[in-house]
């Protein structure tokens, strides 16, 4: 190789060199940038709280309870006592209980067709489902409030002297009435005949009241064990009190609301963390593969400088011999 070709070699190896190692810099930046953007997704997983599950003790408060025949479970809840600052002292007092209730209706041109089954009345509704027919008698307290159905369908009111016809639908424990009197019902036909079905259906429903001016009694301990006050008609009350705990079943599942969806959105921020860190990580192992072939051209370009490099030593060393 001549003397001029050699060093053009040389040089272009030393830029070819500049070059690798230049970019071997910016690599190793990259890296560098990558490091700390996964470092601060890490940082960034620590700082997640994890959603805590709510636990059905925290949901339970002390209240009193004494006896009522007017609740449908026999006991009133008192939730809140509240000092009205007399003298002697006298309370505000906040009351909850559930009480059954009645509810009546009625519904025109229903469909049935009747049959017998041994010595029991059967009924069967347009839907196909069947029940014990059975002869009844009614109160007039029935009466007076089936009478009062907002889609009554006869003209004249019903009384105690009609015949009446009853069955229940166990699944529901709603009771029908029907007035065979009024609605000419032939319990003989099989034919399918339209007439109107009386329904009652129990129920029950949270009643929540306010007692003014109540006075209180406490045991020894300081809790309260009696109550007394005057209703609304004037009737003087004196019950005794029994300390109790009611659960916030609502309270306790808005939580559990709240938590299902705190979780889903911490799983989803951790499973979007995870997925940028295995970016970041494939992006690492993309730039250290470059690396090393940066290096490994690294090592093959400084082996070729110092091959030409001791051609150009040579090449100077026998020029300098000729004019010796």
């Amino acid at each position: 190789m001549g003397m001029a070709a050699s060093q053009a070699r040389y040089l272009g190896l030393t830029a070819r060199k500049t070059n690798v190692e230049y970019e071997g810099q910016q690599v190793n930046q990259q890296r560098t940038a990558l490091a700390n953007e996964s470092a601060g997704l890490f940082r960034r997983m620590l700082s997640l709280d994890a959603p805590v599950a709510p636990t059905q003790n925290d949901y339970y408060t002390d209240v009193y309870q004494y006896s009522d025949p007017t609740s449908s479970d026999g006991n009133v809840t008192v939730k809140d006592i509240r000092a009205n600052g007399t003298s002697p002292e006298t309370y505000t007092v906040d009351i909850s209980y559930t009480r059954n209730v009645t509810n009546y209706a009625c519904s025109d041109n229903q469909e049935i067709s009747v049959f017998k089954s041994g010595d029991q009345l059967k009924i069967q509704l347009s839907n196909g489902t069947i029940y014990n027919l059975d002869e009844t008698t009614v109160s007039q307290t029935l009466i007076d409030n089936l009478n009062k159905t907002a889609n009554y369908p006869y003209g004249e009111e019903m009384n105690t002297g009609d015949t009446y016809y009853t069955f229940t639908n166990p699944t529901n424990g709603c009771t029908y009435y029907i007035n065979a009197t009024k609605s000419g019902f032939d319990t003989e036909s099989t034919s399918i005949q339209n007439l109107a079905l009386f329904t009652t259906m129990s129920s029950t429903e949270t009643v929540n009241d306010t007692i003014e001016n109540a006075t209180l009694g406490e045991s020894e301990g300081g809790i309260y064990n009696s109550m007394y006050w005057t209703d609304s008609t004037g009737n003087q009350r004196n019950v005794s009190l029994t300390p109790a705990q009611e659960y916030d079943e609502q309270g306790y599942n808005n939580a559990m609301d709240q938590y299902n969806v705190d979780k889903a959105n911490y799983e989803k921020e951790i499973a979007d963390i995870n997925a940028k860190t295995e970016e970041l990580q494939q992006t690492d192992r993309t730039l250290e593969l470059r690396l090393k072939q940066l290096d490994t051209e690294q090592e093959a370009l400084q082996t070729e400088l110092d091959s030409v490099k001791k051609v150009i030593d040579k090449n100077v060393e026998n020029v300098f011999k000729t004019f010796q």
